[in-house]
C-alpha cells in the first residue's frame, strides 16, 4: 500500500516534494498486466469462482458433469475441456472414446465413467498413457473412475491406488 502525504492530516500545503513523493509512491505500487498478484491468505467459508480457476500456474480446475463418449477411433472422440469429467453417456454397441486434452508436467485429469459400458481414454495426438504407444487408448470399465497426471510435455501416468489384473492378465483399472 503506497505511502501519501495529506494535506489534511499534515495541516498545511504540500510541498513540491511532497507531492512528487506521492506519485512516486503510487507509481511504485500500482499493478500492471502482466505482474503477478499476492493477494495473501483466502479465507472464508465459500470461494466461488464463476469462470476457470487456475491455482498455481499448472492445475485448472473445472468440471464437467455430463459427458458424451462419442467415436471410435482417437480422432472421433469427445474432447475433455475440463479438470473434472464425468461420462454419462456411451452406446453399448460399440466402444466410444474420450480424448484427453494436451498433456503438460503435472496437470492433471480425473475421469468417472458413469454408464453401463467399457469407454475408451485416448491421450492427445501423439501423445500416450503410461507405457503404451502414441494415440494408443486405455479402457476404463463401467462405474469405475481414473486420474491422470501428466508426467511430460507428451506422457499422461493413471494414478491407481492399487493395480487391477484380471484372471486373463488384461489391467482392470
Amino acid at each position: 500500500m503506497s505511502t501519501i502525504t495529506l494535506r489534511s492530516v499534515k495541516g498545511s500545503p504540500l510541498t513540491n516534494t511532497e507531492v512528487d513523493n506521492n506519485f512516486t509512491n503510487l507509481n511504485t505500487d500500482k499493478y500492471q498486466s502482466g505482474d503477478n498478484v499476492s493477494a495473501g491468505t483466502i479465507s472464508g467459508s465459500t470461494i466461488t469462482a464463476t469462470s476457470t480457476l487456475t491455482v498455481g500456474g499448472g492445475s485448472i480446475l473445472s468440471n464437467d458433469a455430463s459427458v458424451s463418449a462419442a467415436g471410435t477411433t482417437q480422432g472421433a472422440a469427445t474432447a475433455l475441456t475440463k479438470t473434472y469429467n464425468i461420462v454419462d453417456s456411451a452406446t453399448a454397441s460399440s466402444a466410444e472414446g474420450i480424448k484427453l486434452p494436451d498433456v503438460a508436467a503435472g496437470l492433471e485429469a480425473f475421469v468417472l465413467n458413469d454408464t453401463a459400458v467399457t469407454i475408451k481414454i485416448y491421450p492427445f495426438a501423439s501423445e500416450s498413457i503410461d507405457a503404451g504407444s502414441a494415440n494408443a487408448a486405455v479402457n476404463l470399465a463401467a462405474g469405475h473412475s481414473l486420474t491422470l497426471v501428466g508426467v511430460s510435455a507428451t506422457k499422461w501416468s493413471r494414478m491407481s491406488p492399487v493395480i487391477i489384473y484380471n484372471s486373463s492378465g488384461t489391467r482392470v483399472n
